[in-house]
């Protein structure tokens, strides 16, 4: 893993860092809207299969760190403990600069 230390991004020099999961938002839903339209026929199992899927995956994915400004995305790092989840109010600071 490589090693950065976060006290600034190096491609616009902003501070602010969130970590997400590294999964494509799209597989995403479409496994949740797979799910959901064969809840019918199911009896509702799928929704349970779905969630043990999802389970499964936030499990397994590794984090990224996310740089608020630039929306840059570092892979395979040591994420430090001081960087957190999305904030969505640290997020509008962001969108208010723009």
């Amino acid at each position: 893993m490589s090693e950065l230390d976060f006290s600034k991004c190096p491609e616009c020099e902003c501070k602010h860092f969130y970590r997400q999961k590294d999964f494509n938002r799209a597989i995403g839903c479409l496994v949740i809207l797979v799910g959901a339209i064969l809840v019918p026929f199911t009896y509702g199992l799928s929704l349970a299969l779905v969630a043990a899927i999802d389970w499964y995956l936030y499990k397994k994915i590794s984090d990224v760190v996310v740089c608020y400004k630039c929306r840059k995305e570092f892979k395979k790092v040591d994420i430090p403990e001081h960087i957190t989840p999305f904030d969505h109010h640290i997020a509008e600071l962001y969108e208010e600069l723009d």
